[in-house]
């Protein structure tokens, strides 16, 4: 009798000291910790949607940039913690680790989204159903926690992104001014070799235009001058969105001007066919468009420099008269549709059909 009343008097004391030996032990709280990379519109819509999808687990999501203080010591400890990197849009990733323990839950980097609202989505659900299954798990049977927290790891940095290199082609048609209002249309070709990184593509354009005939009359005599435009203009891409790049270009070339007699005048002759070269600075800016896998449409405005601008002029006697004064500002248009021929392509992210 006196041992078991010995027994029933230390009881209450071990249950205690139990449950006090439990307590030691940070309990996790219904509460994801999720630490994005990405610009103020990523954390916002991260955010709005991470409260609408873990409210459905009556789990409360604390949604950081990544680069805010860590939790301190005096929150809650987290269910999980998620690391979510949307600096590149188009190939977004999660890494998921366990709150107490530090451990890697879960990894995942996905490739070929079209929207900053789809990559969000994408990574969210991959979160919920990592935050339900540990629910699930934590209900079955809760796991022990370590005697002693361990230090969180190094966590890998990502990858650099690797270059793209691609060849494009195709016709272009270009409208180009010889002052005043002579407007001249041409066709030619267009080459570009591209690099790509991420959402910049670094392109060196070069490309040929033969331009229609312009007329000079004078005293019934009568030439066409044709202009040959060639350019070589390195330009840099950036991909506003999925379906739309906008590109700026500086470069040089030459305007071969081909002279032909058609009458003379009234009362004089005319020179034989001659040609003009006028060295040139240009600079383009634009906009590219995709219309299929590997085609695209690109439109670009352009503003040439002419160094040595060409003046076509009638000589009565010992004097001469200006007909035509190339303008030393000249303006244009480019309209191109171009092929990938070989490498990446240049909208890889957007959805297209082949």
């Amino acid at each position: 009798m006196a041992l078991a009343a010995a027994l029933a008097l230390l009881a209450p004391s071990a249950a205690a000291a139990v449950e006090g030996d439990n307590d030691l032990q940070p309990a996790a709280a219904r509460v994801v910790e999720i630490r994005v990379n990405g610009d103020a519109a990523a954390l916002e819509r991260v955010r709005l949607t991470a409260r609408e999808l873990l409210s459905r687990l009556d789990v409360q999501p604390n949604v950081k940039a990544v680069n805010q203080p860590e939790t301190s010591a005096g929150e809650p400890t987290p269910l999980v913690i998620a690391y979510v990197d949307l600096r590149d849009v188009a190939s977004p990733s999660i890494d998921i680790d366990d709150g107490r323990t530090q451990r890697v839950l879960t990894q995942r980097w996905l490739s070929d989204v079209t929207s900053l609202e789809t990559a969000v989505e994408a990574v969210l659900h991959v979160l919920y159903l990592t935050v339900e299954s540990v629910l699930q798990v934590g209900s079955a049977k809760p796991a022990p926690p370590p005697a002693k927290k361990p230090a969180p790891p190094v966590r890998p940095r990502p990858a650099p992104e690797r270059a793209h290199f691609g060849f494009d082609f195709g016709p272009l048609l270009r409208l180009s001014t010889l002052g005043g209002s002579r407007f001249v249309p041409g066709g030619g070709l267009g080459l570009e070799p591209r690099v790509g990184l991420g959402r910049a593509q670094a392109t060196l354009l070069v490309s040929g235009v033969l331009h229609g005939t312009t007329e000079i009359v004078k005293d019934r005599g009568e030439v066409a001058v044709r202009p040959l435009q060639a350019r070589v203009v390195p330009t840099f891409d950036w991909l506003l969105s999925p379906d739309v790049a906008g590109c700026v270009g500086l470069g040089a070339g030459l305007d071969s001007l081909l002279v032909t007699p058609l009458e003379p005048p009234y009362e004089g002759r005319a020179a034989g066919s001659q040609s003009a070269l006028d060295p040139i600075l240009t600079g383009m800016v634009g906009a590219r468009l995709p219309i299929s896998s590997r085609v695209f449409l690109a439109a670009m405005a352009s503003l040439d420099l002419d160094l040595a601008p060409t003046r076509f002029v009638a000589r009565v006697g010992a004097m001469s008269e200006s007909l035509l004064q190339l303008p030393r500002w000249r303006g244009g248009f480019t309209l191109a549709l171009s092929f990938t021929a070989a490498g990446e392509r240049r909208f890889a992210g957007a959805k297209l059909e082949p």
